[in-house]
Parts: structure tokens; C-alpha cells; sequence
């Protein structure tokens, strides 16, 4: 399954890249894939497509303490967390 969603950040986007390459191997045990991530000008808010292979363990992952708190350090204000659509069929050129 993908989706779509979109979250606020506090310190720039490069920071939440840093974050998120940190968290890497452990969303890749639990079968979760950012496709792609981009940023508005201002960046403070991300948008992304996620390919979750088990839904389920997408809910694992927010259970974390550990990613939950590096996620904050990076400056992702959780409660933004929105998922705006799931895709049903893509393309990518």
C-alpha cells in the first residue's frame, strides 16, 4: 500500500533527511519505504510517499519510543502527521 502524507517541521528539511537515513534500517525491517520526500520553500512542511508492505506494522512504528524521540529531535511535530491520500495506481517516469 502507498500513500501520500504531509507533516510540519521545525528544523529544515536537511535535518529531517538526516534523521530519516538514521531511521532507515529500522523502517526497512518493518517494510516501510519513503518513495519520495519533498519540502515547501520555506521548509516546514514535508510531504512524502510511503509504500508500507503490511499495515499493520506502520502502527509498530509509531509504538517506537526510540524513532518517536529522534523524530522530535529532528524537529517533526507529530501531531501534524496527516495522511492525505492512499494511491491505489501510480507511474513514475
Amino acid at each position: 500500500m502507498k500513500f501520500l502524507s504531509t507533516f510540519k517541521i521545525t528544523k529544515g528539511f536537511d535535518t529531517w533527511l538526516q534523521m530519516y537515513k538514521e531511521i532507515e534500517p529500522d523502517l526497512d525491517e518493518l517494510g516501510i519505504k519513503v518513495l519520495w520526500a519533498g519540502t515547501n520553500p520555506n521548509e516546514t512542511q514535508v510531504y512524502d510517499v510511503t509504500e508500507v508492505k503490511d499495515p499493520s506494522k506502520f502502527e509498530i512504528l509509531t509504538q517506537r519510543e526510540d524513532i518517536t524521540q529522534k523524530r522530535i529531535e529532528a524537529g517533526v511535530e507529530l501531531e501534524s502527521q496527516e495522511v492525505i491520500e492512499t494511491i491505489s495506481e501510480d507511474y513514475w517516469a
